[in-house]
């Protein structure tokens, strides 16, 4: 509640025109551009009258402020750019940094001199089927689904690097389709890497950040983290490791590191910490990129689409030419962010297959093909993407187990093995308590943002029961996601049902 004081306290500071500077622009009669409620100055208030009166409610005080793009028109258009003026200045003010309460005792970790392994045929094959399988997974009739598998990936293979025996024999073929989870840490390492943008500039507008964190309580009797399982996590993960109680504070230290890593496009992954959790291992990942060519305003136009259940809904359309991708049942397209590392890609069924039936028949090989379709044969098409945004949150933990993975989570007579994680799992047995999976994405005329967060927690009792699933109701069903161009392994991929 401070936080947001403090924040509501600098966004009046910095929006606002000292009352000094307002009187010497009224004593000069010149406009202040945005100030269209008259009282010389802009600030929130300007924007929230301007977008009342967009609704058809109330009026403007002083109309001859509203252009504020300057194309004689007052539209939508005026209202982006006053938001825009408005976090342009937000931005420039300092934020207070994150500071949890709970100890980072990898400040005195030093990495080792591990290398990494480019992606190669062997790699691609085993992520685009983890990626088609959790696709599977995740996919329900009529509804949105949208995850990360590269999120996914990142933090369930730092939980197999404590995993031994059985446990981590069916964690490796799940995650790496067989291959060691030395092998997979190589592969992992080197792809982490290539997320990062070396030479940002106005032609090369992309970010990818991934954070790695792991949370262990501070009780002995019940972890006790083997130094190399966290040397492994540093080394590969450049994970984070901190010490705390489990208590409310905790629980507020890993939402807080959450919401920063994700840049607040995921402000929790957790609403309560169970009394079974030890430990979690998190992964944030935030994508923000704009579009190679962006959309102009006459390429935005009204339109209806058709949701899942055959109602019509209202949406902005997003029109321009394409590069084609698809098969005999897929009609696609493709679409460069800045700097052309990145991709949007979004694959509509053949008319008369739901998007459910399409997904449940692609295969790991067809979504590569179809993907890198466009390499053996170059075709434009003209393209109508709607504008949309979407979040998403669900337990996986049963997904997961479905996979191949059920001894990770079993207490029972088959315990799980995290022997190589605590030092104490032979007298204190953990296992995988649970799995919560959540993402955001918001895409428009100017490119795309997107996030995703895993939490794995570790338990010593009973399994905690997860929250509700939320369930948001977009557009028209098509599969969509966002893809590395070298390897055309997705970071992101979904499935959007309804547009709202």
């Amino acid at each position: 509640m401070k936080f947001r004081k403090l924040i509501s306290a600098v966004i009046a500071a910095c929006i606002a025109i000292p009352s000094g500077i307002a009187g010497t622009v009224s004593a000069l009669e010149e406009p202040v551009k945005g100030d269209v409620n008259g009282d010389t100055s802009f600030n929130l208030a300007d924007v929230v009258m301007y977008q009342r009166w967009l609704n058809g409610s109330g009026e403007l005080k002083n109309i001859s402020n509203a252009d504020v793009n300057e194309d004689g028109e007052l539209d939508i258009f005026d209202l982006s750019a006053m938001r825009k003026m408005l976090i342009e200045c937000i931005s420039s003010v300092p934020t207070p940094s994150y500071a949890p309460n709970s100890r980072n005792l990898c400040a005195g970790i030093n990495k080792s001199a591990v290398e990494g392994k480019e992606a190669d045929e062997k790699f691609i094959e085993s992520q685009m089927k983890f990626t088609v399988d959790m696709l599977k997974a995740t996919t329900k009739q009529g509804e949105n689904s949208m995850i990360s598998p590269y999120s996914i990936m990142q933090a369930l293979a730092m939980t197999a690097n404590g995993a031994n025996g059985k446990t981590l024999e069916e964690m490796e073929k799940v995650l790496g389709n067989g291959m060691s989870i030395e092998e997979l840490d190589q592969y992992l390492l080197a792809q982490r890497k290539r997320t990062i943008n070396p030479n940002e500039s106005e032609y090369n507008k992309w970010s990818m950040s991934t954070a790695n964190s792991i949370w262990a309580i501070d009780n002995p009797y019940r972890i006790q983290t083997r130094p190399e399982f966290i040397q492994k996590c540093v080394d590969y993960y450049d994970s984070e490791y901190y010490i705390a109680p489990f208590d409310d504070t905790t629980l507020e230290d890993v939402n807080g590191w959450v919401n920063e890593k994700t840049n607040k496009m995921i402000p929790s992954i957790l609403n309560q910490i169970s009394d079974d959790d030890v430990m979690y291992l998190v992964n944030a990942v935030a994508f923000e990129a704009e579009w190679m060519r962006p959309y102009d305003k006459y390429q935005i136009a009204d339109g209806k689409f058709t949701a899942a259940d055959g109602t019509e809904q209202e949406a902005k359309m997003l029109s321009s030419d394409e590069v084609y991708i698809g098969d005999d049942d897929t009609d696609g397209m493709l679409k460069y962010y800045s700097g052309g590392k990145y991709a949007f890609a979004a694959l509509l069924p053949k008319e008369g297959t739901s998007v459910e039936q399409y997904v449940t028949d692609l295969t790991p090989e067809k979504l590569s093909n179809i993907l890198g379709s466009y390499k053996e044969k170059y075709e434009k098409a003209q393209v109508k993407l709607p504008k949309f945004k979407c979040e998403y949150g669900e337990n996986i933990s049963d997904y997961l187990i479905n996979m191949g993975m059920p001894t990770a989570f079993n207490m029972g007579d088959e315990k799980a093995d995290f022997s190589n994680m605590s030092s104490i799992a032979d007298v204190h047995p953990i296992f995988i308590g649970y799995v919560v999976h959540k993402t955001f994405i918001d895409l428009d005329e100017n490119g795309t943002k997107a996030a995703a967060a895993t939490l794995v927690a570790m338990n010593d009792g009973e399994a905690f029961e997860p929250e509700d699933q939320k369930k948001v109701i977009l557009d028209r069903p098509f599969v969509y996601c966002i893809i590395d161009t070298q390897t055309s392994i997705p970071v992101f991929i979904g499935v959007l049902n309804s547009l709202s």
